[in-house]
């Protein structure tokens, strides 16, 4: 089976299969944003809670320390919520055609720079501030146990 070309567009003759592969991969990539979302949804609860947590506790070894966790939790929780902002923006341009246009458009549609960018840069500074602190938090029990042992 040969699928021809529509008015106004310019579809190569694709045959069967080669259509079913190019829907099989926009599907996918929707199914992939919708799991994101929904792990998100866990994610907001695991944040809460954590956050909760380190807020109420009332023994506390250091009073700046958990005002930290706090912010870098935050920041975290935001970035992620960026990203996945982002990916649903993404999202949105690939499956959503404009009338008259057909499933090549969405197929062949290539994100913006700005858009590769924000990702990026989402990513960058969400690595950088998870490994920051988890670097601190290392040297800070280093510190402890070497001083407590010492």
């Amino acid at each position: 089976m040969i699928a021809r070309t529509y008015p106004g567009t310019d579809i190569p003759e694709l045959t069967g299969s080669q259509i079913k592969d190019i829907f099989c991969n926009l599907d996918m990539q929707f199914n992939s944003t919708m799991i994101r979302a929904g792990a998100h949804g866990i994610y907001t609860g695991v944040v809460a809670v954590t956050l909760w947590a380190v807020a109420s506790r009332n023994s506390i070894q250091s009073p700046g320390r958990p005002h930290f966790l706090i912010l870098v939790g935050l920041l975290l929780y935001i970035f992620e919520t960026l990203s996945l902002y982002e990916g649903w923006a993404l999202e949105i341009a690939y499956t959503t055609l404009p009338n008259g246009e057909s499933f090549w458009t969405a197929f062949e549609y290539t994100p913006g720079t700005l858009i590769l960018l924000t990702l990026g840069i989402d990513a960058i500074l969400s690595t950088i501030l998870a490994d920051a602190t988890l670097a601190w938090n290392s040297i800070f029990i280093f510190v402890y146990c070497f001083f407590m042992n010492g």
